[in-house]
């Protein structure tokens, strides 16, 4: 579709132009006197004033059919919205739809709620039957309390390293403490995770615990005073990569090993007495590490961390609920909210198409105007420059008044406002008439949620929690005892 180009006094630039034309004629005596119609500049002058009001014309009716069409639709939207208020007023199936929704996540919670009775039921027979009444304590990372061990390994590795040192250098020593590093840190840590069970009330469970205690200390002290011992042995190895002579080292060092046990340490010097009391104090801290690796009670770490994440998905499932239950009333909510603001919406709206249709009027008429007079300068221009340079008589019609003869026709608006005012009327008495009504489903549907939230779903809870019991009976075997005749 050609876009229309509004007037903007391109007429009065050619008031130089038709000046020379006028001159230019009247020197070879045009038009003549007897003329009696304007000439053919005059004529392209009027063409060009006429197209410009024609334009004006086309684009005053293309903003009249859009506003026009406007009034048909916002009719249309009258009508429709006298339907959505009865439909809202009459709606009475927020509770249904609340509880069409719960009746379909049941049995995703009942799934839910079953899964955490058992793990509670669970852990509350292992406190039971192992007297605990405190909370589990485990850390937070696993990764970061293996971390800790790496770290206490290495350091082990490093300081045995330079103990173990011989002709080979460090590397030599290096292969021997990694040896060693991962027999004293990897007994103390098992050792440290058997000691737990000391803490459970069976009997043989304390039996195994202590037991475990009581190894790590024969182990930590026999294994260091045996690394102790097998370093200065070691030191005397002529060819480390050796097998066999390594194996004759620890043949040696045994017995010197044995002898802590009957309050008779030998360390050959200083630096293996070191060694000793450097491993003691690795393995110690190796053990705790162990000890401290879950709870204290084996097997209460994990039962705790089973029913924390059966607690958080039940109460997950419960958020998820809650907040599909606030979803739907807040959709009803803005519905209505929606439905009491729109008709002072279409109002506006309205009021805005009256006033885009009014200015386009004025600016039909002022633009009509402003080419009626452009038009008349620029001819009376051309005619005074004719009339001033001429010998012979001006033509008759020269006196005669410049004047396009094509009319701008704005009344169409008028019928057209008077709809658009009359439509206004209609939807402000139908925001009026439904006002009350909508505010009072407003208040119930702010109630209804209110009850739902606090009553409707606390109930609905405690319902599941009676199906999750249920199920849990009825998937428990039962022994009946069956009477003599």
């Amino acid at each position: 579709m050609p876009s229309h180009i509004s007037y903007a006094g391109q007429l009065a630039t050619k008031l130089q132009d038709f000046r020379a034309r006028g001159q230019k004629e009247a020197s070879k005596n045009r038009p003549p006197p007897n003329a009696a119609v304007p000439d053919q500049h005059e004529s392209e002058l009027r063409s060009e004033g006429e197209g410009w009001l024609s334009t004006e014309q086309r684009l005053f009716d293309a903003t009249l059919t859009e506003v026009s069409r406007g009034s048909t639709e916002a009719r249309q939207k009258a009508i429709e919205l006298r339907t959505t208020f009865e439909q809202l007023v009459r709606d009475d199936t927020a509770i249904s739809t609340v509880e069409a929704e719960l009746a379909g996540e049941r049995p995703r919670l009942v799934k839910a709620t079953v899964g955490r009775l058992k793990a509670e039921t669970d852990i509350r027979y292992f406190k039971a039957t192992n007297n605990i009444h405190e909370e589990a304590v485990y850390p937070e990372s696993k990764l970061w309390h293996f971390g800790v061990m790496a770290i206490i390994a290495v350091a082990e590795v490093v300081v045995n390293a330079f103990f173990y040192e011989n002709n080979q250098g460090l590397l030599g020593g290096v292969m021997v403490a990694i040896g060693i590093a991962a027999i004293n840190i990897g007994l103390a840590v098992g050792l440290g995770l058997g000691f737990r069970f000391k803490n459970l009330a069976s009997t043989d469970k304390k039996v195994v615990g202590w037991a475990c205690f009581a190894g790590f200390v024969l182990v930590a002290v026999l294994c260091n005073s045996l690394f102790a011992s097998f370093r200065s042995e070691y030191q005397v190895v002529i060819d480390p990569s050796e097998f066999s002579q390594v194996k004759e080292a620890f043949q040696r060092a045994w017995p010197e090993a044995l002898l802590i046990f009957r309050g008779e340490p030998r360390f050959q010097d200083h630096w293996s007495f070191i060694l000793f009391v450097v491993g003691i104090g690795l393995s110690a801290c190796a053990f705790y590490k162990g000890y401290t690796l879950d709870d204290k009670h084996p097997g209460y770490g994990p039962k705790d961390r089973l029913y924390k994440a059966a607690v958080e998905s039940e109460q997950l499932e419960q958020d998820k609920l809650r907040q599909k239950v606030k979803e739907l009333l807040h959709h009803r909510k803005a519905a209505v909210q929606a439905a009491l603001h729109e008709p002072a919406t279409q109002v506006g709206m309205l009021a805005r198409r009256i006033a885009d249709l009014t200015h386009a009027r004025q600016s039909l008429e002022s633009q009509a105007a402003a080419v009626q007079r452009d038009f008349q300068l620029v001819t009376e221009a051309y005619r005074h420059a004719n009339a001033s340079v001429r010998a012979l008589p001006s033509p008759a019609y020269f006196a005669e008044p410049p004047l396009l003869s094509t009319k701008v026709d704005g009344s169409g608006a008028e019928c057209v406002i008077a709809e658009l005012s009359t439509v206004q009327d209609e939807l402000k008495v139908l925001g009026d008439q439904h006002r009350e009504a909508l505010n009072a489903k407003l208040k119930a549907l702010q109630d209804d949620t209110t009850s739902v939230l606090t009553t409707t779903v606390s109930a609905y809870v405690a319902e599941v929690r009676k199906d999750a019991e249920d199920q849990i009976s009825r998937l428990t075997h039962t022994i009946h005892r069956v009477q003599a005749a």
